[in-house]
């Protein structure tokens, strides 16, 4: 089965909300042969608390089962997505180590899918999933769909991250200068303030000037979160 492009990119570029975008992404799963699709997307700033949005049309069951068990915490291919964005072709090997969770959602009719992840410059990790309730779908029904994913993982995240999880205005806001950079750099290998000066030629006061701008623009307390949120945001 196969897509229009044209007409799937104007229905969702049309999209002003998150049901309407999502409705319009459905039909195109949909006319590719699966019955559902889902779209999560996950903060990786702050490390220590991942904040995670999910909109799908698994069955009402599925998902409160899926709540309850907390199998965020354990779902394979979302270990995948946060660690690689590699076309995932669901398969036993997938769930090797969470056969239990298989079980139930094959239990609910999930047997087979296919995931794609994103990332953007905000520190956000989408995926999207088709997956059906048809155990026939061979691997190379997945492979000749794999395209087609993965172009519609990059319209999901672009169109549906914003929607389902808005970022703050300081978030948004943390366009640094090449000298940031660069004390950030050399920051980030272990050099202090007075090491950052010679390198750079220029004084500990300048240094130390920099390095409170950053903390400012990027919302932030001291120089290790600092380091960390401009790596995890891709500024470094």
């Amino acid at each position: 089965m196969k897509i229009n492009l044209y007409k799937t990119y104007e229905n969702l570029s049309k999209a002003k909300d998150k049901g309407t975008f999502f409705t319009a992404l459905q039909t195109a799963v949909s006319n590719l042969g699966f019955e559902y699709c889902a779209y999560g997307v996950r903060s990786i700033y702050p490390i220590s608390s991942h904040e995670t949005q999910v909109i799908n049309n698994y069955p009402d069951d599925w998902n409160q089962t899926y709540s309850t068990n907390n199998y965020l915490e354990i779902d394979p291919t979302v270990k995948h997505g946060m660690r690689s964005t590699q076309v995932l072709f669901w398969e036993e090997n997938v769930f090797k180590e969470a056969p239990y969770f298989w079980e139930d959602a094959r239990s609910f009719g999930i047997k087979q899918g296919i995931s794609q992840s994103q990332k953007d410059v905000n520190g956000r990790i989408g995926m999207l999933t088709f997956a059906s309730d048809n155990p026939e779908i061979t691997q190379k029904t997945l492979l000749v769909q794999a395209p087609s994913l993965i172009w519609l993982s990059q319209l999901a995240h672009t169109g549906l991250a914003e929607k389902l999880m808005p970022l703050k205005s300081s978030e948004i806001d943390h366009k640094l200068t090449k000298r940031e950079i660069d004390i950030l750099r050399w920051t980030a290998e272990g050099k202090t303030s007075n090491e950052i000066s010679v390198l750079m030629s220029i004084s500990d006061r300048t240094v130390n000037f920099h390095i409170n701008n950053v903390l400012k623009k990027l919302a932030v307390s001291n120089k290790t979160a600092a380091t960390v949120k401009a790596i995890v945001l891709n500024l470094l």
